[in-house]
C-alpha cells in the first residue's frame, strides 16, 4: 500500500503540465523553423510536407492538452480537497501537516489515513462537510511513502 504526503499531492499535477507545455513549445518552435525554410525554398516540397506534419502534431498536442485540461481541473479540485482535509486533520490533532499521510490523492469515503504509527479509515458525510476517523488495522504491513 502506498501512502502520500501533502507535498506529493500538491506537486503531482504540476510536473505533468510542465512537460506538456515544453513539448508544445518545442513543436511551435519546430513549426516556425520548418515554415521559414519552406517560405525560403518554395521549390522543395519537403519543407512544406514537414510543416504540415508538424502542424498536425501541434494540433494533436493542443487537442490532448485541452482534454487533459478538463480532466486536470477535476483532479486539481479533488487534490485541493485532499490537501485541505490533511491540513484539517493535522490541526485537529495538533500535528504538522507533513505527519499525516493518506493512501489516495483524492478525497473519497474509505481513504486510509496514517497518523504517526496509527491507521484510520475516513468516513465522509454525504456533502463532505464533516468526517469521522475510525481506527483500523492493515492486513499487509508493507507500505511505501511518496512525499516529495
Amino acid at each position: 500500500m502506498t501512502f502520500f504526503g501533502i507535498n506529493y499531492i500538491e506537486n503531482q499535477l504540476q510536473l505533468n503540465d510542465f512537460i506538456k507545455y515544453i513539448v508544445t513549445f518545442i513543436l511551435l518552435l519546430v513549426l516556425l523553423i520548418v515554415s521559414t525554410l519552406y517560405w525560403r525554398h518554395r521549390i522543395q516540397i519537403k519543407y512544406r510536407d514537414l510543416s504540415i506534419i508538424v502542424l498536425l502534431l501541434l494540433l494533436f498536442m493542443l487537442g490532448l492538452q485541452y482534454s487533459d485540461y478538463v480532466q486536470s481541473e477535476s483532479r486539481h479540485s479533488q487534490s485541493s480537497q485532499m490537501v485541505a482535509f490533511i491540513e484539517n486533520v493535522a490541526a485537529d490533532r495538533h500535528l504538522n501537516s507533513t505527519d499525516v499521510l493518506v493512501n489516495s490523492t483524492q478525497l473519497t469515503d474509505g481513504v486510509i489515513v496514517r497518523i504517526k504509527k496509527n491507521y484510520y479509515r475516513v468516513n465522509l458525510s454525504m456533502d463532505q462537510s464533516n468526517y469521522t476517523l475510525t481506527r483500523t488495522h492493515l492486513m499487509d504491513k508493507k507500505i511505501s511513502i511518496e512525499d516529495n
